[in-house]
């Protein structure tokens, strides 16, 4: 899937009918950057919350790129360390992990497709964004920020030595080209079913391995 994404997203492959060039922006220019918690997993319990909290980890440890709360769960912040100020997370936004011991996954994207009407702030080691210009739809931005064409622009900006690092300024310096929204469409419509697909094969893959132990361990008993 990351091959098609990729060439996608380098305009090797464009859907027919659609010929336009896509438009690029600066990444600080199409997002708006809110500030986030540096709550710690001390903080933080899987338990009846009130607000959720989006931990870098959880990014690092193999959450799926779209987020949908009515599948995917997050940690809630222990009431006795709600924060005073902070920015819901919204349908549509995006957060990175700003930090990483391994350069491929500094700058790891994930967004936010259904919030499932739960409250939800982004966490320690994160940057929160949202498209302030209304130039995307729900679903592109995840694809188009983990494609290898913005990703290594990210890289070569991380700083550090055995951590790596980026910044909200670093978005200044990176470009990302975006079609019109029927394209974008299109793109969603083709990488998630591809992406549902490889999921379902996982499962089926982790039946299949139970289903051996299970036989193994029955021919020796």
């Amino acid at each position: 899937m990351t091959g098609l994404r990729d060439s996608i997203f380098n305009h090797k492959i464009r859907f027919r009918g659609f010929n336009q060039p896509w438009e690029k922006f600066r990444g600080s220019d199409l997002l708006i950057f809110f500030p986030t918690n540096s709550l710690s997993w001390e903080n933080l319990e899987y338990a009846s919350g009130t607000i959720l909290n989006l931990h870098y980890g959880l990014i690092h440890q193999g959450l799926p790129q779209q987020i949908n709360l009515t599948e995917n769960k997050l940690p809630s912040i222990k009431n006795e360390c709600l924060p005073v100020n902070y920015e819901l997370c919204k349908e549509g936004d995006v957060v990175f992990a700003d930090a990483s011991e391994d350069t491929n996954d500094v700058g790891k994207v994930i967004e936010f497709i259904d919030c499932n009407e739960k409250l939800v702030v982004s966490g320690l080691h994160t940057i929160h964004g949202r498209d302030k210009l209304n130039r995307s739809i729900v679903g592109f931005k995840g694809y188009a920020f983990a494609a290898k064409s913005f990703r290594n622009q990210m890289r070569s900006l991380a700083q550090g030595t055995k951590v790596y690092s980026i910044s909200i300024k670093n978005f200044h310096d990176c470009f990302i080209s975006i079609p019109e929204k029927e394209e974008q469409q299109k793109i969603i419509k083709i990488l998630t079913n591809i992406s549902h697909q490889i999921a379902d094969e996982k499962k089926i893959l982790k039946a299949f391995k139970v289903q051996k132990q299970f036989l193994i361990q029955k021919m020796f008993i």
